[in-house]
């Protein structure tokens, strides 16, 4: 259902990140700092972008005009966790970081309606996946995420793509940027204004394999999938 960087013509649609990771991270150790993300989005011709920290929202004013300046709409994130399994929360506040239950994420999204709240990576193993948590607790999801790492021989997407379908959930490329190297791997293309609200909106009316989400988005090796984790779990050891 992905699509080659080649294959489409973007006129008319933004190009989105939402799933990226920077220094200030509750969990990993990030070499680049939210303003080099940033810059880096822009060289890449992003027109959205969120940085989605783990437990944290590292998201200011500050950062909002930089990035505005640079041409990019900056809309606060996290990827926060519920009993140990990963959440992204887009168009957020600071309060989600308190969330601890699925009945706490029901509270949050009751008062915060313009959230987008996403599964990443939901059946990729590992304990912080959502897994059977996730069509469980499916009224609270606005989307699934299409993560950057399979393989043209595995692909832990598939089931993630099953679920989409089933509830009519559209589905978010992204890459879970841990390297400035890895921005592009994968991403989204949405047709909508560039404001938070349009592209929230947007998101939400849409279903699997809608016309105005265009997923960008290729396997990689297995070779490749080792770096990065190997990269990750070097830079967190040296950090301790």
């Amino acid at each position: 259902m992905a699509i080659s960087k080649k294959s489409f013509n973007s006129t008319g649609f933004l190009k989105c990140q939402f799933h990226t990771h920077a220094a200030g991270d509750g969990i990993d150790h990030i070499s680049h700092t939210p303003k080099k993300l940033i810059d880096e989005a822009k060289k890449l011709g992003y027109d959205v972008l969120s940085i989605t920290s783990h437990r944290k929202v590292i998201f200011t004013k500050e950062l909002k005009s930089y990035a505005q300046k640079k041409g990019i709409l900056l809309i606060p994130g996290i990827e926060f966790e519920i009993n140990g399994k990963h959440i992204l929360g887009i168009n957020i506040d600071k309060k989600i970081e308190k969330i601890k239950t699925f009945g706490d994420l029901k509270k949050y999204k009751s008062t915060h309606k313009d959230c987008l709240i996403i599964a990443p990576h939901p059946f990729f193993p590992g304990k912080v996946t959502l897994k059977k948590d996730l069509p469980t607790n499916i009224e609270l999801f606005d989307a699934v995420e299409h993560s950057f790492c399979y393989t043209s021989t595995k692909n832990y997407n598939k089931e993630a793509e099953s679920i989409a379908k089933k509830y009519k959930l559209p589905m978010i490329a992204t890459a879970d940027c841990h390297d400035l190297e890895n921005l592009d791997i994968s991403y989204s293309l949405v047709e909508s204004q560039k404001t938070t609200k349009q592209i929230i909106e947007t998101i939400k009316k849409s279903s699997f394999l809608n016309k105005k989400i265009k997923l960008v988005s290729q396997p990689i090796s297995y070779f490749k999938i080792a770096k990065l984790i190997a990269k990750q779990e070097i830079k967190n050891f040296l950090k301790k």
